[in-house]
């Protein structure tokens, strides 16, 4: 046995010990998939997809087009796609400052809530007079809606919505009293208190119970910035008031023409990651044949945060549209790949399939 050529081949491949051990977890939820034949997993496995890719893409279209495909270990072993600079955007505080000439397009950022201490921002209004815990629950009171953030989370994990109304707290629409507000502050470590956006009044028309994150997907190649791929999350009933497509099933995605802003397709996702498509929301009926709103100013900023960051060769962008613009929710690293590929596999378009030869990608 080679052993240089076997650690080639299972390690040295990959840019980082992280996207080794991201590469190694997917294998383990393979193992682990009750959902999945042996043989299935034993293809995923050879192949470097996940068994949701497997399901989302067609089993038959799979194993006769793979190679088409951007697969989930090729693209771990790429990572950091960003190098150095990929501190830069791995957690919404840096983002915000390193963005600081963006600054309206990003949300105001009031505390900190960092190893039991709740620490006051710039962004935090001088009518906040109470500091720590009590703090927040003085700015809940006078913004009557914030939300709450893990510092590095992604997929909308860990969200709560923070209310005040007639006089009674609520956390993600359940009723709360203060000292039940305070306990859940204190539970917390590497969490954001932001301000709560609001949705533009076409998204809200759709699902109004969350977010509706549009993902914006950008590479720098040859220094000049191009957007890759666009899509839409959606909550719904089972999403529980996050937008994430993996929360529990239920979860919404529709692909997005990146010239356009119209809406090409949706699909919906069920518990076993298959993917169906769909014309109009489960929950509000409502159709999906929408333009997204702002999409022209969202690329513009986009592009031009792209020129101005040449360093950041590759970022997913969150977007959360509003009535008179857009915000930046965060900045991926490693942007989901799966929605990406719904429109068209990523190494089928040669615009996407150059991009990724530019960050190293050897294809097979």
């Amino acid at each position: 046995m080679n052993i240089e050529k076997t650690l080639d081949r299972r390690f040295l491949s990959f840019r980082s010990i992280l996207g080794f051990y991201r590469w190694q977890r997917e294998k383990l939820n393979i193992i682990k998939d009750k959902n999945a034949s042996l043989s299935e997993k034993i293809w995923c496995i050879r192949h470097g997809f996940s068994v949701s890719d497997y399901n989302i893409f067609g089993h038959e279209n799979m194993r006769k087009n793979y190679r088409d495909y951007l697969s989930v270990k090729q693209y771990n072993q790429l990572h950091p796609i960003n190098g150095m600079f990929t501190l830069w955007i791995d957690d919404k505080l840096t983002v915000k400052h390193v963005l600081s000439r963006f600054s309206e397009h990003l949300p105001l950022y009031y505390f900190d809530i960092e190893d039991g201490a709740a620490l006051r921002l710039p962004d935090c209004p001088d009518s906040v007079q109470a500091s720590g815990y009590e703090g927040i629950v003085e700015l809940v009171r006078q913004e009557k809606k914030l939300a709450l953030k893990q510092l590095l989370g992604t997929y909308g994990r860990g969200f709560y919505r923070l209310e005040y109304a007639d006089g009674q707290f609520y956390i993600t629409g359940e009723k709360a009293t203060e000292e039940e507000l305070i306990r859940l502050l204190k539970s917390l470590n590497h969490y954001l208190v932001t301000e709560f956006i609001t949705n533009h009044e076409t998204l809200r028309g759709i699902w109004p119970e969350a977010t509706n994150t549009l993902r914006v997907i950008m590479a720098n190649v040859d220094q000049e910035p191009i957007i890759l791929r666009s899509f839409i999350r959606f909550g719904s009933k089972k999403s529980k008031g996050v937008d994430n497509a993996h929360a529990g099933g239920g979860g919404i995605m529709s692909v997005v023409d990146e010239d356009t802003g119209k809406i090409l397709y949706t699909f919906c996702l069920d518990k076993k990651g298959y993917a169906s498509k769909i014309t109009n929301h489960p929950d509000s009926g409502a159709s999906f044949d929408i333009t997204i709103p702002n999409w022209d100013l969202v690329i513009e900023k986009c592009l031009q945060i792209g020129r101005s960051y040449p360093e950041l060769k590759y970022m997913g962008m969150d977007v959360a549209i509003t009535d008179d613009g857009f915000k930046i929710l965060e900045i991926n690293s490693l942007s989901g790949l799966r929605p990406a590929q719904l429109k068209e596999p990523l190494l089928k378009d040669p615009k996407t399939r150059r991009a990724f030869e530019s960050f190293g990608l050897k294809l097979r």
